[in-house]
């Protein structure tokens, strides 16, 4: 992914937000000529002596599994707000039209651990997560013994992070009028998710109203 300075995020935290707020990430790998993908929820978590690792699972019948046995190293991508800026909301027409994302890639090496334990903790990671901005939030124990069915499906594993590359491309280096005219011609439309990261990125979270809220998935509120 090109990953030109201008388009790196003010500040690293908004890298691990992006994540927490999207967690539906694309887990590719490569080897021997074969070439796997599969969309899965991951968990970032973090620590002072680490670089970073993801808590995820595969089910136990994707083919993408046996890939992983033979080739650890993968790429692991999330996408976050994202949108079409179309010149006809613009007051100065001249400018083209354009598409604002966010992207995280992570490189990862990931380590698959088939033990029951292993799957109940990365379950629990996931659900606490998801489950955690709602009241009375769901607990694994409520299945009772389908658990044990349910562990014997899946595969869970920790990738640890090798590299990071980021893209927040939210109009910087725009007029201030292309900018203003692209968040409200977002707001109108309801794209509400990137104008709100575009109001973010660029100092102007105040002007943000209630109508501006990220998706309702997210952990960390704007």
């Amino acid at each position: 992914m090109n990953t030109p300075d201008i388009f790196r995020p003010t500040a690293d935290s908004e890298i691990d937000r992006l994540v927490a707020a999207y967690p539906l990430a694309l887990v590719i790998s490569a080897a021997d000529g074969d070439l796997q993908a599969s969309p899965l929820p991951l968990v970032l978590q973090r620590d002072s002596a680490g670089p970073g690792v993801l808590i995820g699972h595969f089910s136990r019948f994707n083919p993408q599994l046996a890939l992983v046995r033979r080739e650890q190293r993968a790429l692991v991508a999330f996408s976050g707000a994202q949108g079409y800026i179309s010149s006809s909301w613009l007051r100065e027409r001249k400018y083209a039209p354009t598409w604002n994302y966010q992207a995280v890639h992570f490189k990862v090496a990931i380590t698959l651990d088939d033990r029951a334990s292993a799957a109940r903790e990365a379950l629990e990671t996931l659900i606490r997560h998801a489950d955690g901005p709602y009241p009375n939030p769901w607990q694994i124990d409520e299945m009772g013994p389908r658990f044990d069915q349910l562990v014997t499906a899946i595969v869970p594993f920790k990738a640890t992070i090798l590299d990071t590359q980021v893209q927040f491309k939210l109009g910087q280096g725009d007029p201030d009028s292309v900018l203003e005219d692209g968040i409200a011609g977002l707001t109108r439309y309801g794209q509400l998710a990137l104008a709100n990261a575009m109001l973010r990125h660029h100092g102007m979270a105040q002007q943000a109203t209630s109508t501006l809220s990220a998706p309702p998935s997210s952990t960390t509120p704007d």
